[in-house]
């Protein structure tokens, strides 16, 4: 792996040092990302609801906002619709929250996706309506590119809003009334809107409805606190992997902290299943790790109706058997993926060769988790990986890239081989009839040695700064604190160690994992603890080596300490 340092002027680090009030660490960070002038260092250090823009701005938010409204005032039937991931269930739950407020009782429909598929399908649409035509329907975090869909379901006589946020690959929905940025507002990608997640826009159309309904002198509307729904838009958001930047990044900052005050039977619930500590502050990875594979897990293998219940639910007893409902899911979900996963790697190893992508395919490989291997045997190997397993009469899978490969790119010279595709350069769905399953494969390999002819790039690890090893203590850790959440375009940063050595043997815990202790040469006395999570081959005690590595704070027996994470090492440069 290349290490590629992020260099900074000097010049500039000591300026906005200066002017931001922070340590130069900090400036050089901020720099990194951007943000040189004091108003946009502040704004980033310093989220605020106050910082929120007017939601109206939003192309179509204030007409979907005056048709709920209308609904809302004629107490009509309304049906919520929504994708099966954490981003899905979160807006649903978002929208079914605040209408409670009013008194509705809306129903809500989540496809099933095994036996109905992604998105507006016409058997999840019957699903939908077996129990009444609704006089409204809300879809999220789908129906961009579900024209037939949406316009059966207007010739019902049906109302429509959806509020999505992926790019149109099909003709545009005008039988319903579509927010979504990436459609309707492109050539405004500066705005601090423009890339969130669904539930970042239903929390910023349920923002536009409160401030409608306020002035109209509604008592309820007066009543209603964003922040009643800000934990669920900031879990959505973080786990639809959007960038962290703008309003993305205001909403997952206060999404964390009302998460962190476990106000939610159903978030105490899952955190207890979870094995976490109530009470503790919720950082983004254990939003990306911990609660969103237990809610995907449900959506993934079941029925993603159970996590919409938990997250509404007042009673302790229900949530308590429903969390270690999707513990178990999730455990399920687990073993299919290793068990896959193992499968995926021992055929490639087995063809050996060095081809520039994979496309894998077994009829019993279950699709629900097809997309998470894809994404390890992808990493593992750097190269992109198709995975694929049998869905009724068709093929069906995911695909994942690494940064060198446009996914998007590589499928449009082999779409006539595929049933249907959609997704974006680093992350594909498809789905193919089984006798071009051979056809695509040629035709995907040909389509990566067109585009990239001289091979795949080395994965680069971006070494944030180097740093010494005496500067690892609280006031490093509280500078790299003042950047959370991590995420898409603000990952969290990677410092380098020169010199370093490994004071004795590392230990073996968990069958993968190695922890060891770090010290320097002729600073024997500092120590600092050391994992290497899935750990392959390590430096011997004494070797003077140089390290990649993340900082974080670990709770032990109520004790607090710091502790490096191995992300890379080498031999030292330092002779």
């Amino acid at each position: 792996m290349l290490w590629n340092l992020k260099e900074s002027c000097p010049k500039a680090v000591k300026a906005v040092s200066q002017k931001a009030g922070v340590s130069e660490v900090l400036s050089h960070l901020l720099i990194q990302r951007g943000l040189l002038e004091l108003e946009d260092a502040s704004y980033f250090l310093n989220p605020s609801l106050k910082n929120l823009s007017d939601p109206y701005a939003i192309t179509n938010l204030k007409a979907g906002v005056e048709q709920l409204s209308g609904a809302i005032d004629k107490q009509e039937s309304i049906l919520i619709f929504g994708d099966y991931d954490v981003d899905g269930i979160t807006s649903i739950v978002q929208i079914l929250s605040i209408l409670r407020f009013y008194g509705l009782a809306p129903k809500y429909c989540v496809p099933h996706r095994l036996h109905e598929g992604y998105g507006l399908t016409r058997q999840a649409i019957d699903r939908a309506l077996s129990s009444g035509k609704p006089g409204l329907m809300i879809v999220v975090d789908c129906g961009t590119n579900s024209k037939e869909s949406i316009d059966y379901l207007s010739s019902l006589g049906i109302s429509l809003i959806v509020i999505d946020h992926h790019k149109l690959i099909e003709a545009y929905p005008d039988s319903c009334t579509l927010i979504n940025p990436h459609v309707n507002d492109l050539g405004r990608e500066e705005q601090p809107w423009f890339k969130l997640s669904a539930a970042g826009l239903v929390f910023k159309f349920l923002h536009g409805l409160i401030k409608f309904r306020r002035e109209l002198s509604d008592p309820i509307a007066e009543r209603i606190q964003l922040s009643n729904i800000i934990d669920l838009a900031g879990m959505g958001t973080i786990a639809d992997l959007v960038p962290l930047q703008g309003e993305n990044r205001i909403i997952a900052w206060y999404g964390l902290r009302h998460l962190s005050s476990n106000k939610r039977i159903g978030i105490v619930a899952l955190l207890e299943a979870s094995r976490m500590v109530a009470g503790q502050p919720l950082t983004s990875s254990d939003v990306s790790f911990r609660l969103g594979p237990r809610i995907n897990a449900s959506g993934r293998l079941a029925d993603a109706s159970l996590p919409v219940e938990l997250l509404l639910s007042n009673d302790l007893a229900f949530s308590k058997k429903s969390a270690q409902e999707l513990e178990r899911l999730n455990y399920e979900r687990q073993s299919i993926e290793r068990s896959i996963t193992q499968a995926a790697i021992s055929r490639i190893e087995s063809k050996g060769g060095d081809t520039l992508g994979y496309v894998l395919y077994e009829e019993a490989w279950h699709s629900g988790v097809v997309g998470i291997v894809a994404s390890r045997v992808s990493r593992l190997h750097n190269r992109p990986c198709i995975i694929l397993g049998n869905d009724g009469s068709l093929i069906k899978g995911s695909g994942r890239s690494v940064s060198a490969v446009d996914l998007v790119k590589v499928l449009k010279d082999c779409e006539t081989y595929l049933e249907s595709w959609g997704g974006h350069p680093m992350a594909v769905g498809i789905s193919i009839q089984p006798d071009r399953l051979k056809s695509f494969t040629q035709a995907f390999e040909r389509s990566i040695e067109k585009h990239y002819p001289k091979g795949i790039a080395e994965p680069e690890l971006e070494i944030a700064t180097w740093i010494d090893f005496s500067a690892i203590g609280e006031k490093l850790f509280s500078d790299i604190t003042k950047l959370q959440p991590f995420g898409q375009e603000n990952p969290e940063p990677v410092f380098g160690l020169k010199g370093v050595i490994f004071k004795s043997a590392p230990i073996t815990f968990g069958k993968t994992h190695k922890k060891f202790i770090l010290t320097q040469s002729g600073q024997m006395d500092q120590e600092v603890e050391g994992i290497a999570w899935n750990a392959r081959a390590l430096p011997k005690p004494n070797q003077l080596v140089d390290l990649a590595v993340r900082i974080e704070s670990h709770t032990w027996n109520n004790k607090k300490s710091l502790r490096v994470i191995l992300v890379d090492w080498r031999e030292s440069s330092i002779l």
